[in-house]
């Protein structure tokens, strides 16, 4: 059930972006009759949804965010691609208007279905973990959806979210900096790394977002964390004293916490006290690498809290193939095997794309690194450079990486794929061509599924280009 209108402050909303999430916030407005004006940083050439907003009856802004466009405005509701410093959300705080992310719009839209929903944060893993458990609930019989910055806003849901139904929610950093009263019954964090520096003005305000995902719970809720990271498991229970609900850490020692779930002689079980409880065989896990290992294990220990059963998270983990853009095969070109994960877009990410594909790379890593680095150095990637025979470096961060990296060559090139090319030459066959970026991709694409397009439709081109080394 909706919740009432009239907690929608009114009459006149200001929707900043014009993306998926402000398409959804703005259709949700116009429904329950506030005045709406969409103001996007684009100019309308570059905004395919101009059109349809204003047929819902939203006025639209073109080209900008002036400060000017808070005249007689009764809320904000800003997108996660809007970063706090703009001058407009400066304006607004400083004259008292408020500022909501769409999803705290979605929760009150939904009625704030606490009880029904499932919150995943972190640096890396989120849309795994939340893909996995949506998809185990749907294998035994529960109605559930898939939402939040995975792909389908929150707000989306409003007048189609059954009495029934579960919502399972991937929530970056950027949407929980402008939550007020969003509240999860199971709030899941995974590991927390560096990203988003820019976007973010430090590390702390980063870790700091990802906190207040605990900030509304009650002792009724539960927190479920990475149990071997330190950060996530600070800020997790932190939140959880404050707030008193349960703790459920996952992947630590035996013993760390009771209850607790753990990978254990290839299961992942779940000790509470005497008891153990298997949730999971890790050969039902299509894909490999450790960090897959611990996306099953947060999914189960966040399904071992709303009775999901074996057999069903099983299901879904052998079910699952990887998400796009994430260690996606590519195809071959001479011999040598072209992988994209362009989905990597933080050094986190890419060091555990080299350390799933470790086992198969005996002849060899080509890897694609850059864009716009969110955080840390790309010196940190030393550790895991071992199946790495050389760097090809694109994009805006080209020439740190060359002045960073020294364990390994590094190439600079222009383009994505004058990189390409030059990888293959430099590849054996049996060798491998990684894009796995480390970076967000705005300095030279749309985005990170724009960069993984790019990189797979070249390799359909290079099929007709001579192979490297033999």
């Amino acid at each position: 059930m909706a919740h009432p209108p009239d907690t929608v402050p009114g009459p006149e909303v200001l929707v900043l972006g014009a993306g998926a999430s402000g398409q959804a916030a703005a259709g949700y407005l116009c429904r329950i009759g506030r005045r709406v004006l969409v103001a996007d940083s684009r100019p309308e050439a570059k905004i395919q949804a101009a059109s349809a907003l204003r047929s819902l009856g939203a006025r639209v802004h073109c080209g900008g965010h002036p400060p000017s466009l808070l005249s007689g405005m009764s809320l904000v509701v800003t997108s996660p691609g809007v970063p706090p410093t703009t001058d407009i959300l400066k304006a607004a705080r400083r004259e008292g208007v408020p500022v909501w992310g769409e999803l705290e719009l979605g929760y009150r839209a939904l009625g704030e279905p606490a009880e029904r929903l499932v919150a995943v944060t972190g640096t890396k893993g989120k849309s795994t973990v939340v893909t996995v458990l949506a998809e185990a609930l749907r294998a035994q019989g529960t109605p559930v959806r898939a939402c939040g910055n995975l792909g389908e806003p929150l707000t989306a849901l409003a007048g189609s979210f059954g009495e029934g139904e579960v919502a399972v929610v991937e929530t970056s950093s950027f949407q929980l900096a402008t939550i007020a009263r969003f509240r999860a019954r199971t709030a899941v964090m995974l590991e927390v790394g560096e990203d988003h520096l820019d976007w973010h003005p430090d590390l702390l305000d980063y870790r700091r977002s990802k906190a207040r995902l605990f900030e509304n719970q009650a002792a009724s809720d539960w927190v479920v964390f990475d149990g071997d990271d330190p950060v996530a498991s600070g800020l997790a229970r932190n939140g959880a004293a404050a707030s008193g609900a349960g703790l459920l850490p996952f992947g630590g020692p035996a013993g760390a916490h009771d209850p607790e779930v753990v990978l254990d002689a290839g299961r992942v079980v779940r000790r509470d006290g005497a008891a153990t409880r298997v949730l999971a065989s890790l050969a039902a896990l299509r894909l490999g690498g450790r960090h897959q290992r611990k996306n099953l294990a947060a999914a189960a220990a966040a399904g071992s809290l709303l009775g999901v059963r074996r057999d069903a998270m099983e299901a879904a983990a052998s079910g699952f193939s990887g998400l796009p853009h994430a260690l996606e095969e590519a195809g071959s070109v001479a011999g040598v095997r072209f992988v994209n994960d362009s989905r990597a877009t933080n050094l986190q990410a890419t060091r555990a794309a080299l350390e799933a594909l470790s086992g198969d790379a005996r002849d060899g890593i080509q890897l694609i690194l850059g864009g716009i680095l969110k955080g840390g150095r790309f010196a940190e990637l030393e550790g895991s450079l071992g199946p790495v025979e050389g760097i090809q470096a694109i994009g805006r961060t080209r020439d740190r990486i060359a002045a960073e990296i020294r364990s390994v060559p590094v190439e600079v090139h222009d383009t994505l794929e004058e990189a390409m090319e030059t990888a293959l030459l430099r590849s054996r066959r049996g060798g491998i061509v990684l894009l796995s970026p480390g970076c967000s991709s705005f300095d030279l694409f749309e985005n990170y599924g724009d960069r993984g397009r790019r990189f797979c439709a070249a390799v359909a081109r290079l099929r007709g280009v001579p192979g490297g080394r033999r």
